[in-house]
């Protein structure tokens, strides 16, 4: 094997190197993306839940608030038609009475009308209470998952990201050796084809995507040390004769 072949295995060595640390790197890095991601969608899950208890407690707090009002207001008008009652014996004239009787009449209409509004929060109140009893179970169930949907996913994501940076300068030296045109070409298929970017031909077809190699393009890849793609999924290909065929 001339100097030209040896440089052409040493740089598919180089790439297939490369390739291999990309996947554990790729892997490692997923594996944080993924972490992360189901650790920050269960916490805003759990915030969701919390801010519904929140609307509704505080939709309950006002309810209650107006029904208080609206007992104390009763209480009031209750008094003054005792009052007028008491009044009726020491009228002296009809049209004292007369305006005391309307005054009677438009002050149980205003109570008839607020009782009914007091029925009506009521009604409000008993309905936000069980929505909220149910809110507030779910959010119990959903705090009880913290320690294993958030915490110990967000630990493991740290652990795995200690020495990353470490990880990624390693992979830049490893990949520093290698022509920028292939390095580029390698890096666009590698995030393309899920990982696979560097495959061999054996025995006419390519290994990436199990498709048969044009003949013309197979005899070349035996008789160029060159770095090539197969037509079908586009990956770099490589022909490496076998052990007994080297010999």
């Amino acid at each position: 094997m001339g100097t030209s072949d040896q440089d052409f295995e040493a740089e598919i060595d180089r790439l297939a190197a490369l390739q291999d640390f990309d996947r554990k790197l790729k892997e490692r890095v997923d594996r944080v993306e993924e972490l992360t991601g189901a650790a920050d969608e269960f916490e805003a899950k759990v915030q969701r839940r919390r801010t519904a208890v929140a609307e509704l407690t505080a939709q309950r707090e006002g309810l209650e608030k107006q029904r208080s009002e609206m007992d104390a207001q009763l209480e009031v008008d209750g008094g003054r038609m005792r009052d007028n009652r008491m009044r009726m014996s020491r009228v002296k004239t009809d049209r004292e009475l007369l305006a005391l009787q309307r005054e009677i009449d438009l002050g149980k209409e205003a109570k008839q009308q607020l009782e009914e509004e007091l029925l009506t929060v009521m009604d409000s109140l008993e309905k936000i209470g069980a929505q909220l009893a149910e809110e507030e179970e779910a959010l119990a169930e959903l705090e009880g998952e913290v320690q294993a949907k958030i915490e110990v996913p967000r630990t493991e994501a740290s652990e795995l990201s200690e020495g990353l940076d470490e990880e990624k300068a390693k992979r830049e030296a490893l990949a520093k050796g290698i022509d920028g045109e292939l390095r580029g070409k390698y890096e666009m298929i590698f995030k393309r084809r899920d990982g696979t970017a560097v495959v061999e031909a054996v025995k006419g077809i390519c290994t990436g995507c199990r498709m048969s190699l044009p003949p013309q393009l197979f005899n070349e890849l035996q008789r160029y040390k060159e770095v090539r793609q197969c037509p079908s999924c586009h990956r770099i290909i490589f022909y490496r004769a076998p052990l007994e065929e080297s010999a």
